[in-house]
């Protein structure tokens, strides 16, 4: 079907993102769109962001909302235009082996009616289950596309953690030419100015970093660099960024503990083959943890503030063909206090996820390594499939299906 106007606004998103619209119906909706909220610059679709649109087309540079709107209805998508920092078409049609052959109407339709609710992977940058499964667990009663709302809505204005390739504060702290710029506008500025300029964009990935310490990619920029790293590069144990991890106990990084997951990708090796990570506990806490590495395992161990080691244990592996084991959740009850984690490799160099959070209020099983029951499991491993980004959805369901065999 032909894209339209009306067929690519989203009224209940409409309603959400002008709390003064709440109580319009959708033909009532439409109509103030349609009359006021696009001149406006209201945001109508969590699919679209005509400032975005404007600023990837340079062509387009002078065009009003309204115009800019109708360009992209009637040519843009169809030309494979960028219009959104977090889709991408391309991605879609690559990354879901049944929409191979669909057009770029055609996936655009189906992104915007089943896709983002079926949980497909549309961006390299962000998904809906990663958003709520790796950064914010107070999110967890939503569904996908309440998720994807709640992010272009809530989570951007907010700062929330959704990728492992950006963060906002540490996207303008490290460019100083960005300080004063929003965080719509540092998303933006990172999508299509900054990653091909090899700006730092977060603690794990570092595009700049990665290109001049691995000379074969040195015909890479850009999203390749990304793409290269999510895919082959976390598996050959690279490196993607400065270690912010420190080597002893004084050399610390200190991380935050709370309800949602701290999370942290970095990298063990010959070079460097302690990482340390201090937390501070100010009353009696659960610390809840869990840590996968890819292609070789790491030791873990949580210690306190006398040297004592408080566990032990070697992480599970994911390989790159999305095989991993059953994933230990450690619960470990704890008095206030000062805890250290310690990460070493057990053989060459390792890229690794450690996930860190209070679980006080969700444990069941202090003191004792417990694994991920089965829902959470499968959670888990569709969670990875959209991660790396390698898998389809007829992978997916395969994995759902076979989940009796994993845990």
């Amino acid at each position: 079907m032909a894209l339209s106007i009306s067929n690519v606004f989203d009224p209940g998103f409409y309603r959400a993102a002008n709390q003064d619209l709440a109580g319009f119906n959708d033909a009532q909706a439409l109509s103030h769109f349609q009359s006021y909220g696009l001149n406006e610059g209201r945001s109508f679709s969590p699919l679209i962001n005509l400032n975005f649109y404007r600023a990837s087309s340079s062509d387009l540079a002078n065009f009003n909302n309204s115009e800019l709107l109708n360009h992209l209805v009637n040519h843009g998508v169809a030309e494979g235009r960028s219009f959104s920092p977090n889709v991408s078409l391309n991605y879609y049609r690559a990354n879901n082996s049944d929409l191979t052959s669909f057009n770029n109407e055609q996936l655009f339709n189906h992104l915007k009616d089943s896709g983002v609710s079926e949980g497909r992977s549309f961006s390299l940058f962000f998904s809906p289950i990663s958003y709520n499964k790796n950064y914010n667990s107070d999110l967890s009663s939503l569904n996908n596309s309440q998720l994807l709302n709640h992010f272009e809505i809530n989570g951007i204005n907010e700062g929330r953690q959704f990728s492992p390739f950006f963060d906002f504060n540490y996207y303008r702290a490290n460019n100083q030419d960005l300080t004063n710029l929003t965080n719509s506008q540092l998303l933006q500025h990172f999508q299509i100015n900054g990653i091909n300029e090899g700006r730092k964009s977060s603690p794990s990935f570092d595009a700049g970093y990665y290109k001049a310490n691995n000379p074969d990619l040195a015909f890479l920029q850009g999203v390749n660099l990304v793409e290269h790293f999510n895919f082959r590069g976390l598996f050959e144990g690279r490196k993607a960024a400065n270690d912010y991890a420190g080597n002893t106990f004084s050399t610390f990084r200190q991380l935050p503990i709370r309800s949602n997951y701290t999370r942290v990708l970095e990298n063990v090796g010959s070079s460097d083959p302690f990482d340390y990570y201090r937390f501070d506990l100010n009353k009696t806490s659960t610390l809840r943890i869990f840590n996968y590495s890819y292609s070789r395992s790491v030791l873990e161990q949580v210690i306190d503030s006398s040297g004592n080691v408080l566990s032990s244990r070697n992480t599970a592996v994911l390989n790159s063909d999305n095989n991993i084991g059953p994933i230990p959740v450690k619960d470990l009850r704890l008095s206030p206090g000062t805890y250290y984690v310690r990460i070493q490799p057990t053989a060459g160099n390792t890229n690794y996820f450690l996930s860190l959070s209070d679980g006080t209020n969700n444990s069941n099983n202090s003191g004792n390594a417990a694994i991920l029951n089965k829902l959470d499991m499968e959670l888990f491993l569709l969670n990875l499939a959209i991660e790396t980004q390698q898998i389809g959805l007829s992978n997916l369901l395969d994995i759902s299906r076979n989940m009796s065999n994993l845990v």
